[in-house]
């Protein structure tokens, strides 16, 4: 039978769970499984990861200086040896921002959204183009949706633009000679202002 982790009274009722509470703002100093010695103050402690956040700024830094802060978090397991735990006045303990929910949808979907737009930008990366075929495709798809196959550059799913990229490499079907001609176009136009960029 499993253990629910609260021992029972001799009236039968559970007893509550020791509070942590008492030991956020405490200072101490440990010893970590690598023999690093870490001092600081015990910011927090979490249960889920069983471990532990320190607060290892100086003290001669504030802590509204955000930029000054610098945190270690430790796996309570990680920890060999307790080396000094001080006492701290009650001011000490409570100077820290309460620790907001953190919303672990809005997360995910920022992940999501981030990998979403990475993809999107590797997609649009040429692999074993020149540079300047490169410029030409950035300068395309700024007007026109395209995206690489091989070292094509394939626009509007229509039309193909095979190296060297000019307007003679530009090719598409008969159904699609509105969409060619457009392309060929745009094309002309990023060329020539590429070309004066590089005067």
């Amino acid at each position: 039978m499993e253990s629910t982790g609260r021992r029972k009274s001799s009236t039968g009722t559970p007893t509550p769970k020791k509070t942590t509470e008492w030991l956020i703002g405490r200072r101490i100093k440990i010893k970590t499984a690598s023999n690093e010695e870490i001092q600081g103050r015990i910011y927090t402690y979490d249960r889920m990861t069983n471990s532990i956040a320190l607060d290892c700024t100086p003290n001669n830094s504030q802590h509204n200086n955000r930029k000054g802060l610098a945190f270690r978090i430790i796996k309570i397991s990680h920890i060999k040896e307790v080396l000094s735990n001080e006492e701290t006045s009650g001011h000490d303990a409570t100077n820290y921002l309460p620790i907001n929910y953190v919303q672990v949808e809005r997360l995910s979907q920022r992940e999501s959204s981030g990998v979403k737009h990475m993809r999107q930008r590797v997609a649009k990366m040429g692999v074993g183009v020149t540079k300047e075929a490169q410029d030409i495709f950035d300068a395309l798809s700024k007007t026109l949706p395209c995206r690489w196959s091989n070292d094509t550059i394939v626009v509007l799913d229509e039309v193909l633009i095979q190296a060297p990229y000019g307007i003679e490499n530009c090719k598409a079907n008969a159904s699609s000679a509105a969409s060619l001609a457009r392309v060929k176009k745009v094309l002309e136009g990023e060329r020539r202002r590429l070309e004066k960029s590089k005067k």
